[in-house]
């Protein structure tokens, strides 16, 4: 089965290393079903969010036991140029998630690709993701 994962990452305050942060996001496979999940994770990072959402909504396709292909669209370009091969600038702490999140997708042995996801162009994704910090 084919899965397309949309995913974007929310901190209440950018300025800041550690702030609450929110995820949201879409899966659809090929048959044309929806799953959608908003959560508030903790703190940390607008990043480090982003690379939450990736893990929540990976995690959640692979309980169906029936992916092979997982198109992930995220909404930070450093993501995706890291997973793609290039060189980034981030912090010690997030090549740790980051290093440890592409350990675990090679181990899944399935085809994962990834893209940017202009997230104007896809609100629903991010409102989750808001939605997650609301009180």
């Amino acid at each position: 089965m084919k899965y397309s994962l949309y995913v974007t990452g929310k901190c209440n305050d950018t300025r800041s290393f550690q702030s609450n942060i929110g995820i949201g996001g879409v899966i659809l496979n090929n048959n044309g079903n929806e799953i959608s999940f908003s959560k508030k994770v903790g703190r940390g990072t607008c990043i480090e969010a982003h690379i939450y959402g990736l893990v929540h909504g990976i995690s959640e396709i692979l309980k169906y036991s029936d992916a092979e292909n997982i198109d992930v669209y995220v909404s930070n370009m450093n993501i995706v140029n890291y997973f793609k091969g290039k060189e980034i600038e981030i912090n010690s702490r997030t090549e740790i998630l980051l290093s440890n999140l592409k350990n675990l997708i090679r181990t899944l042995r399935l085809d994962i690709n990834f893209e940017y996801l202009e997230v104007n162009e896809y609100n629903y994704v991010r409102n989750l993701a808001e939605e997650a910090l609301m009180p």
